[in-house]
C-alpha cells in the first residue's frame, strides 16, 4: 500500500466520533507495587493523576458464573487479559480487586467505559495483623454493569454504584443492614438485589430481596419456614432481572420457588423433588443445571430423583411442562446435558451421554412442547439415542452459537442459529477454546484459531470476517467506535499492528513484541510494547513514563 493511500485510510479510520476524548488508566510499576495513574487522552503527557500507589491486584470472583459467561461480551463477566483477572462489563468498563500497603488495605478498582478510574469500595485490613481480606471471596454484578453487591467477611453487604454517580451519603457504596448475607447466593438485578441469610445468630436463613436506592430496607419473600425444609445456597436470575427462582424444602423433596421485584415468593407447579440448583463455577460445573430465559417466562430445570431428567417450564402458566427427557422423547437413562442457551422462549441445548451427545432445540405449545435434534448424529426421529458429539465449550454471537466440540481428530467448530437451528459449516482442526474480543460498546469480535489459519468471526451476528494463513496469527480483536483493530504476527513475536473497518484495512510498520492494542471510546488507539504510544486524528504522539517492569493500560477496549 502507498504511503498516500495509508494516510487517505488512517484519516478515514480515525475521524472524530460525537466522544470528546476522555482518560487513559495505566498500571504501572512492579506487579506487588503497581501505581494507577490517569492521564488525559486530549493531553496524555501533560502529567498524571495518581489513584492508588502501592497495589496489587488479586484475583476476583462473581455469583451466578456459568461456561458460557467468558465468550458472551454482550454481559459482565470475569476474564483474565494482560495476566489480570477483572469482571468486564458491556458498557466497556471493568472491575479490579486489589489489596494495598501490603494488605493493610483491600478495595475494588472500577474503570469505567470513559477511561475514569474511581475506588468504589476500600476498607482495612482484618485479622491479627490486620493484613487479612476484609471481603468474602466472590461479589455479584449486574449484567448491565451498572451495580455491583460486596459481601464483606463479617456478612455485611455493599450496594455499588458503577455508573460514576455517588449516594446521598457521598460515596459510591451504601450497606445493607440487618442481615448476614450468604455470598454464594446473591442475585444482582438493574433494580433489586436478592440474597440468603440471616438476620440474627439464632435464625434460620431466610430469602430477602432489597432495592438498590440508598437505605431501601430489606423484605423477607421466604416461603413459611417449616422444621426440616432448608434452602439450597445458589439462585437463579433471569437476564433482566426481574425474577429469581430458589429451592426450598426438606432435603430431596424441595420445591421450586418463584420471586420478583415485588410480592412475596409463589411456589411453582412441579412437585416436591431432588431438584438441582444450578452449580455455578469455579466450585461446580457451571453447565448450568438451571437457566432462566432473558424475561423470566421459561426455566429450565433438572430433577435428579432417580436419574438426571430435563424439564423445560412455562413461568406464566400458559402452556404445559414439557418432559425434555421422558422415555418418548429419549432412549431410557439419557439426560446429560451442558450449554443450555434460550432464543426467546426456545431452549438450544446439548443432550446425550457424556461425550455423545446432538444439539435440540426445545419449545412449549398450548397442544404440548416438543424436542427436535438439529444435529442427528443418534437420530433425527425420537427417541432419541446418544449421540456423537461432545461440545466443551460455546460463544454467543448475535443469535448464533458458536460451539467447540472435541472429536477423535481434535477440537471443531459449529454454528447453530438458535432461533431457527439452521447450521454453517465452519472452519475446522480448532487449536483452542474461541478468544473473546474487547468493545467499547457492543458486542466483541471473536478469534478462532485453527490449524487452517486464524478467523475472526463478527460479534454482531456470528458472520466469518476474515481467516488467514496458517503461519499468520492475531491477538484478540478489538473493537472503538469506528474501528478494530489486532496484532498480526509470527510466532517469533514479529508482526504489525492492524486497523480494520468497512472503510478498509491499514497496518503500521513492522515491530516485536507489541503487548497491547487499546481502543479508546473517543476514537483513539493506544499501543503498549518497546514504547508508548497514543494514535488518533493528526496524532501520533510516544508517551513518555517511569521506567517500569510491568506496565498495562486497563481502560478502552484490550484494557
Amino acid at each position: 500500500m502507498s504511503a498516500t493511500r495509508r494516510l487517505l485510510l488512517l484519516a478515514a479510520l480515525f475521524t472524530p466520533s460525537v466522544l470528546m476524548a476522555q482518560t487513559l488508566t495505566l498500571a504501572e510499576g512492579a506487579p506487588g507495587s503497581l501505581r494507577i495513574v490517569a492521564l488525559d487522552e486530549n493531553d496524555p503527557n501533560g502529567g498524571d493523576s495518581v489513584v492508588l500507589q502501592d497495589a496489587e491486584f488479586v484475583p476476583i470472583e462473581m455469583t451466578g458464573r456459568t461456561i458460557a459467561h467468558e465468550l458472551d461480551a454482550t454481559r459482565a463477566r470475569r476474564i483474565e487479559r494482560n495476566g489480570i483477572v477483572r469482571l468486564e462489563l458491556p458498557n466497556g468498563g471493568r472491575v479490579f480487586r486489589y489489596r494495598r500497603a501490603a494488605g493493610a488495605f483491600w478495595g475494588f478498582l472500577h474503570v469505567a467505559g470513559d477511561g475514569t478510574p474511581r475506588v468504589v469500595l476500600e476498607r482495612a485490613g482484618v485479622g491479627p495483623l490486620a493484613v487479612d481480606d476484609p471481603f468474602a471471596d466472590r461479589i455479584a454484578i449486574a449484567d448491565d454493569g451498572q451495580h455491583a453487591a460486596v459481601v464483606r467477611a463479617d456478612g455485611a453487604m455493599h450496594v455499588v454504584r458503577l455508573d460514576g454517580g455517588l449516594f446521598t451519603n457521598g460515596r459510591a457504596d451504601w450497606v445493607v443492614g440487618g442481615v448476614d448475607v450468604l455470598p454464594l447466593s446473591v442475585m444482582l438485578g438493574p433494580a433489586c438485589v436478592w440474597f440468603q441469610g440471616e438476620s440474627g445468630s439464632s435464625n434460620p436463613v431466610h430469602v430477602w430481596r432489597c432495592d438498590l436506592t440508598e437505605n431501601s430496607p430489606v423484605v423477607d419473600v421466604s416461603p413459611p419456614i417449616a422444621g426440616g425444609a432448608d434452602f439450597k445456597d445458589q439462585m437463579v436470575m433471569s437476564r433482566d432481572g426481574s425474577v429469581v427462582v430458589f429451592l426450598f424444602g426438606p432435603q430431596q423433596q424441595q420445591r421450586l420457588w418463584r420471586v420478583g421485584t415485588v410480592g412475596a415468593a409463589t411456589v411453582l407447579p412441579p412437585g416436591p423433588g431432588k431438584y438441582e440448583e444450578p452449580g455455578y463455577l469455579p466450585e461446580e460445573p457451571g453447565e448450568p443445571a438451571m437457566l432462566l430465559n432473558d424475561d423470566g417466562s421459561r426455566l429450565f430445570y433438572v430433577d435428579a430423583d432417580v436419574r438426571d431428567e430435563l424439564y423445560l417450564l412455562d413461568m406464566t402458566g400458559q402452556n404445559p411442562p414439557l418432559a425434555m427427557t421422558e422415555d418418548a422423547v429419549f432412549q431410557p437413562y439419557i439426560g446429560v446435558h451442558i450449554l443450555p442457551k434460550f432464543a426467546g422462549s426456545s431452549l438450544l441445548i446439548a443432550i446425550g451421554d457424556p461425550g455423545q451427545m446432538d444439539w435440540f432445540r426445545a419449545s412449549l405449545a398450548p397442544a404440548g412442547g416438543t424436542v427436535t435434534n438439529l444435529t442427528g448424529t443418534g437420530s433425527f426421529v425420537s427417541p432419541f439415542p446418544a449421540g456423537t458429539i461432545d461440545p466443551v465449550q460455546a460463544a454467543s454471537v448475535g443469535t448464533r452459537l458458536l460451539a467447540v466440540e472435541q472429536q477423535a481428530a481434535g477440537l471443531t467448530l459449529r454454528q447453530i442459529d438458535a432461533s431457527t437451528g439452521a447450521q454453517a459449516p465452519l472452519p475446522q482442526g480448532v487449536l483452542g477454546i474461541p478468544k473473546a474480543g474487547s468493545a467499547t460498546a457492543g458486542a466483541a469480535d471473536l478469534l478462532v484459531q485453527t490449524v487452517d489459519g486464524d478467523s475472526v468471526f463478527a460479534g454482531a451476528d456470528g458472520s466469518l470476517l476474515f481467516t488467514l494463513p496458517p503461519e499468520l496469527l492475531l491477538t484478540p480483536p478489538v473493537r472503538g467506535p469506528q474501528f478494530s483493530g489486532t496484532w498480526l504476527h509470527l510466532s517469533i513475536q514479529f508482526g504489525i499492528p492492524v486497523f480494520y473497518a468497512p472503510q478498509g484495512i491499514v497496518s503500521l510498520p513492522l515491530e516485536f513484541g507489541l503487548e497491547q492494542i487499546v481502543m479508546t471510546a473517543a476514537g483513539g488507539a493506544v499501543l503498549v510494547g518497546s514504547t508508548l504510544r497514543y494514535l488518533a486524528l493528526g496524532r501520533f504522539e510516544t508517551l513518555v513514563r517511569p521506567a517500569a517492569t510491568f506496565r498495562s493500560v486497563l481502560s478502552g477496549a484490550g484494557g
